[in-house]
């Protein structure tokens, strides 16, 4: 396998604001197509998690580990960390360095997660070997499915991490150079996402006024089950605000989002929410589609950067609410208003918005003035 020449130690391009720019010892570099090649594998990964979980919430009583699922979940492992390995050992065979020198740039966290996915695999066999198999959220908690999620976070994690430490991809690099950049990180992002699944607005519909009346004709009293729709929905926008958003402001810290990228990573991750439903409520991914389409033209507006701080504070503070308004006005249109009242779809945008503002302060933090760095040291 050729890769591009790189000195004992690649520097990183600095960013604005962040911190030194970092040096990979000796790492070594792997072609674009490569990094691609990862990406569709992982998305093979990502892909078998979610038929699982389809199956779990549509098909429960034919639940064993051995199923065509788990097999699908499985392979998509199994193909990944052959190929992992193989760009290590073809390195390492064609340039005669160590084996940890052979780890390309980016991959040798999702070379731990390979270790951790397979002993969580075996870990999860023979759980369900003991304890039988999880039903409903228990299946989401278990320690076994914890371990898949964080061994196979790193694993697809891996090509965002290998265009981070490219110091030849330059923040206003196209949508074509950052494709795997991009879709690493929607991955990432629908990862996290389908572990808190019974909170994603994108799952379940509880704001129409169709579900509200659903709740009165319900055995519980009216006002407590509406209340709980309620306390468990406006953390459920909260949460699902930082699973969409987050992968774009992490990739707003090194790049200027390219056009695209906003409606692969929001657009994604709303039809793979509502795919675990079996479409229940298909109507769902169409205004994920619509409000990605939102978010897109005010990024075409506001043109957030890296160096462009105030740009960037705004678009983290304005486009979940442009997002997750056309969610709530989509579905107003449809079924002639909202099972919630005016302060509390208000509220639901304002945290929503006010929750991407604060990551975004956390990430890109106001300078800290020379004088008072020189006082401290």
């Amino acid at each position: 396998m050729r890769s591009t020449p790189n000195p004992s130690a690649t520097a990183v391009a600095p960013v604005p604001g962040g911190p030194p720019p970092a040096r990979v010892a000796g790492a070594a570099r792997v072609r674009w197509r490569d990094d691609l090649v990862t990406v569709v594998l992982t998305a093979w990964l990502i892909l078998g998690m979610f038929v699982d979980g389809w199956a779990h919430n549509t098909r429960p009583l034919l639940e064993t580990f051995f199923t065509p699922w788990h097999a699908l979940l499985y392979s998509g492992f199994a193909a990944t960390a052959a190929w992992t390995g193989w760009l290590v050992w073809s390195r390492r065979r064609a340039t005669g360095a160590t084996w940890r020198a052979s780890v390309p740039a980016g991959y040798g966290l999702g070379l731990a997660g390979v270790v951790l996915f397979l002993l969580s695999g075996l870990g999860d066999l023979a759980w369900h070997l003991a304890f039988g198999i999880e039903q409903d959220v228990a299946a989401l908690l278990s320690p076994t499915h914890l371990g898949l999620f964080t061994g196979g976070f790193l694993i697809v994690t891996s090509p965002l991490r290998s265009a981070w430490a490219d110091p030849g991809l330059g923040r206003r690099a196209g949508l074509g150079r950052l494709l795997p950049a991009v879709l690493s990180a929607t991955m990432a992002g629908a990862g996290a996402a389908f572990f808190f699944m019974y909170l994603h607005p994108m799952f379940e519909n509880v704001v129409s006024i169709e579900h509200a009346r659903f709740l009165r004709d319900g055995t519980f009293p009216p006002d407590y089950v509406g209340r709980l729709a309620i306390e468990a929905g406006i953390p459920g926008f909260v949460l699902s605000t930082a699973f969409l958003f987050g992968p774009l402001l992490f990739l707003l810290r090194r790049w200027q989002l390219p056009v695209g990228a906003a409606a692969i990573v929001l657009g994604v991750q709303s039809v793979l929410m509502q795919a675990l439903t079996g479409f229940e409520d298909a109507g769902l991914v169409l205004l994920g589609l619509v409000g990605a389409v939102a978010v897109e033209l005010l990024l075409a507006a506001l043109r957030p950067a890296p160096g462009a701080r105030w740009r960037l504070r705004a678009t983290c503070a304005l486009a979940p609410v442009a997002f997750w308004g056309t969610y709530f006005g989509g579905i107003a249109l449809h079924d002639g208003g909202l099972g919630w009242k005016a302060e509390i779809w208000g509220g639901a945008l304002t945290w929503s918005g006010l929750t991407m503002l604060a990551l975004a302060m956390v990430m890109l933090p106001p300078a800290v003035p020379a004088q008072a760095e020189a006082a401290a040291a």
